[in-house]
């Protein structure tokens, strides 16, 4: 807690109050190709793309070489699934040259595939390892995943990890096919030694813009009249945390996901953000570069790119971030949102966060149950660390 505390709020607080001069990160999809078949996802389900172009491994080191030169030392690898990118590791090892570290966002069908020698690439960069799983029960996790050996393969691939010592991280989609069992997934996952699991409800708009959003999407997420039950299951979360060495962002979650809900089911043409804020603050506009599959720089992870790394490139990434991400956040300072504003459940408890940092007055009534909730997370954080050195 004290790291999360020194690495992540004292910087954006400090942000908050003197500007940003740089973004904090690039997220990139490195790949549209897939071994799942997600029910909620576009590729997945194998909807056309507009996209034609491919990234290469150079195209990656170009992007590296321009983190490093503005001194951008987080690097997210995602997909499709990133491990079927060719030249993946030769993308990390080459990233840590230059002081950058990586995250990979995988499924995990065919991580403990990989050599002892790719292994020890992942350690000894310091990569961080996400791995999607819906639920520990395999029939849902193979009705969610789309395949039959989407749970066993996950789970070699973490016991893998954890041989190594690598750090895992869980990302679970909540849906209607899983809400009802989370907090027996948390403890689930806390037996096989997950230290972490981040969950979301289903994002109803398409998750790669170049494709046409999956037909009635909306329904896979939990209905407004089972909220109590999925109430129930994210409290339920929070007692376990608060006694057991795992951390959740339940407590990010909690004061908004209700409002969420409620317009992905209803589309009642009301901004589910304004439920919770006053002011809103897009704060992912401004910390993260996204590059999609094709190298399209698009404005946020949810808004089609027209500006490409392939071209123009003597610009520099900054530059033609900047140029990508201009008009949408013009729109956003007029108080002017775009129909997938409604759907950015993903990134949304970072910018709300952000909101209430930038406008506490504001925002003040977002602040109280905010702080009720970290205060509560932090004194559980010190518990737990006085326990295991001291008792």
């Amino acid at each position: 807690m004290k790291s999360k505390i020194r690495t992540n709020y004292f910087p954006e607080f400090s942000a908050m109050l003197f500007g940003r001069t740089k973004p904090s990160m690039v997220t990139v999809n490195l790949t549209n190709k897939c071994n799942q078949r997600c029910v909620y996802c576009e590729i997945g389900k194998e909807i056309s793309s507009t996209s034609k172009d491919e990234l290469k491994v150079d195209d990656l080191k170009w992007i590296i070489d321009e983190m490093a030169k503005n001194k951008i030392n987080r690097l997210s690898l995602c997909g499709g699934e990133p491990f079927l990118f060719e030249g993946i590791l030769e993308v990390v090892n080459y990233a840590n040259t230059k002081n950058i570290k990586c995250t990979i966002t995988t499924n995990g069908m065919t991580v403990f595939k990989l050599s002892e020698v790719d292994l020890n690439v992942l350690k000894n960069c310091e990569t961080l390892i996400n791995i999607s799983i819906d639920s520990f029960d395999e029939n849902i996790e193979t009705l969610t995943r789309g395949t039959s050996y989407a749970l066993s393969n996950a789970l070699k691939s973490i016991e893998k990890l954890h041989e190594k010592q690598i750090l895992v991280t869980v990302l679970t989609a909540i849906s209607k096919y899983n809400y009802h069992e989370l907090s027996k997934f948390l403890i689930q996952a806390h037996k096989i030694g997950i230290k972490q699991v981040l969950f979301q409800p289903i994002i109803y708009f398409s998750n790669y813009p170049d494709r046409k959003t999956i037909d009635e999407k909306t329904q896979l997420n939990v209905k407004v009249e089972n909220f109590d039950v999925l109430n129930l299951e994210l409290k339920k979360i929070l007692k376990f945390e608060k006694k057991h060495n795992i951390n959740t962002n339940v407590y990010r979650i909690l004061p908004w996901i209700e409002h969420y809900l409620k317009t992905a089911e209803n589309k009642n043409g009301k901004w589910f953000f304004e439920s919770v804020l006053r002011k809103f603050y897009c704060r992912d506009l401004y910390a993260i570069i996204d590059i999609a599959y094709d190298g399209g720089i698009q404005p946020c992870g949810l808004a089609l790119a027209k500006i490409n790394i392939h071209e123009n490139r003597n610009l520099g990434l900054i530059n033609l971030w900047s140029n990508a991400t201009q008009g949408i956040k013009n729109e956003l300072d007029n108080g002017k949102y775009r129909p997938i504003c409604n759907g950015c459940c993903h990134h949304f408890s970072r910018n709300m966060l952000a909101s209430i940092m930038k406008y506490p007055i504001k925002n003040r009534v977002a602040a109280v149950k905010m702080s009720k909730l970290l205060i509560s997370r932090i004194l559980s954080r010190f518990y737990q660390d006085f326990i295991k050195n001291y008792l």
